[in-house]
């Protein structure tokens, strides 16, 4: 494939997952919570997380501010506004190689979003965030042959979710201690029904900590996400990016030594580490693949 259509397709993967993993976070930890708390902490550990700008100095870091950067400020490039117009735009130029059904599909997104939402309407917006994305996903899994195409698309979208949630592992959105900000965790990553069904009785720290660390049928767990990564590098990449994508193995199979047992005490270091690996990964495909001049025709 085209380095140009590799990108593009890229691209749209992760700019999708994006708009779902930031709506699930700004739904939990913002539009559910008492708009009478004001805490500049939160604004500032979501903005890290999500890979947004932290703003210096007497910037305004409210719950209220903050959810309105990151869902609707079209010139934050973490925000769930720009990321649609990413996939759509990008969409765009892939039209060579992306359906129809994508294709409308991000547009319609596009077209429809809001400027404006009103406090009140913020969990409503970030519902219909979610479903859209899952839509686009959607159209992809039903119809796009196992190719090059959707391996890009899929690679794009597994490493927007490793590494942000690897980072909120790494956060001091997690208190790696206490059952119920696990559960909040398990919510904000789309894990929470998945994990109750397998653990009807409640939820404990150390549950909680080895399905979203290591559980190797859930697509919401850092090592499912990793593996699919790697897997995805490796039939894309791995002779291009050899060196990065054995490092990115190598921090997978670290996360593999951790057990049910210490999955709690290893949440934030495996975070970090990961995450920093998906974008050393994501750096290296910008710079070294994507970025690549096209053959001589």
């Amino acid at each position: 494939m085209l380095n140009r259509l590799a990108r593009s397709v890229h691209s749209v993967g992760g700019a999708v997952e994006r708009t779902d993993v930031v709506a699930r976070l700004l739904d939990v930890h913002l539009a559910r919570r008492d708009p009478a708390v004001e805490s500049s902490a939160l604004g500032r550990s979501l903005r890290g997380v999500v890979g947004a700008v932290v703003p210096e100095g007497d910037a305004d870091l409210s719950p209220a501010a903050t959810l309105e950067a990151l869902a609707l400020d079209r010139h934050e490039p973490a925000s769930i506004a720009a990321a649609v117009a990413v996939a759509r735009d990008d969409a765009r130029r892939a039209r060579d190689v992306v359906s129809t059904e994508l294709w409308d599909c991000l547009n319609t997104t596009r077209s429809r979003l809001p400027r404006k939402i009103a406090g009140e309407r913020a969990h409503e917006f970030l519902g219909w965030v979610r479903e859209r994305s899952a839509l686009a996903v959607g159209v992809v899994d039903g119809d796009a042959s196992r190719d090059e195409v959707w391996e890009f698309f899929t690679l794009g979208r597994s490493l927007t979710r490793l590494t942000v949630t690897a980072r909120m592992l790494a956060s001091d959105l997690l208190d790696p201690g206490s059952a119920a900000s696990w559960a909040t965790a398990l919510r904000a990553c789309g894990a929470g029904e998945a994990f109750h069904r397998e653990h009807r009785h409640g939820t404990t720290s150390a549950e909680a900590a080895a399905f979203l660390l290591l559980d190797a049928h859930s697509p919401r767990s850092l090592l499912f996400l990793a593996r699919r990564s790697e897997e995805c590098l490796e039939d894309l990449v791995g002779v291009h990016l050899a060196a990065e994508v054995r490092a990115f193995g190598d921090a997978r199979v670290e996360l593999e030594t951790v057990t049910p047992d210490t999955a709690v005490d290893a949440a934030r270091s495996a975070g970090a580490r990961l995450a920093l690996a998906a974008e050393t990964v994501t750096a290296a495909l910008d710079a070294r693949v994507f970025a690549a001049p096209e053959p001589a025709r």
